[in-house]
């Protein structure tokens, strides 16, 4: 597969500033959980970052968007399609030579086809360790049911109310704490400067996310 071609079916992208590895995103403005949290105070969604950083930089939002339409294209064409995006992603992961990939920094999974299709990503990319937040419990519920993911994908299972309790359904979870006290593993990363942009968010050595054996990641609202 040519580069050119790869890219017809979807683009991820190299890790921020923050985080390691490279990333996969689709229109934050599609997602089916987030999109009705968007509107509840207090939920993690109220002040979603990946919709105001397509709001304010309209490469961003072409780039989701796009990420999402040739999803839906390969989804309606069937098995074939579905084929020709996950051998997308996994010449793209395999060609930019990552330890880790996090799918989703902006929108979520749409279907049970997609996490399906992850899954399949993960699997032909063994050395890559690939994590995925996600709010939609009945989608990954679903998939569950007749579906064990890769030792080398964790699903982690958000929270969706600030100083929400993790869900006990599921195996690996997160969770933002504001005002009240973190659960399990809290995310340090809004005290380390990051060596690319200056800032303070930064991921460092840690690989808490990606990681089976911590239960809950606690993340600090900002």
């Amino acid at each position: 597969m040519l580069v050119k071609e790869a890219l017809e079916y979807g683009k991820i992208s190299l890790g921020n500033g923050k985080m390691p590895g490279s990333t996969y995103a689709i229109d934050s403005f599609a997602c089916i959980t987030g999109g009705k949290l968007r509107n509840v105070k207090d939920s993690v969604c109220s002040k979603c970052y990946s919709i105001k950083l397509q709001q304010i930089r309209p490469s961003v939002d072409l780039g989701y968007k796009r990420n999402l339409a040739k999803w839906m294209m390969c989804q309606r064409l069937g098995k074939d399609g579905i084929e020709m995006w996950i051998s997308s992603m996994v010449f793209q992961i395999l060609r930019v030579n990552v330890d880790e990939h996090r799918w989703f920094d902006g929108g979520d999974v749409q279907s049970v086809e997609m996490v399906e299709a992850i899954a399949e990503v993960a699997r032909r990319t063994p050395d890559v360790e690939h994590w995925l937040p996600t709010k939609e419990y009945t989608i990954y519920a679903k998939y569950l049911k007749t579906n064990t993911e890769p030792d080398n994908l964790i699903i982690r299972v958000s929270a969706a109310m600030l100083d929400g309790k993790p869900s006990k359904a599921f195996r690996n979870t997160s969770t933002v704490h504001k005002n009240g006290k973190p659960i399990g593993f809290e995310c340090k990363a809004k005290t380390r400067t990051s060596p690319i942009s200056g800032k303070l968010g930064y991921c460092g050595p840690c690989r808490a996310c990606w990681d089976k054996d911590v239960p809950n990641v606690s993340y600090p609202k900002s």
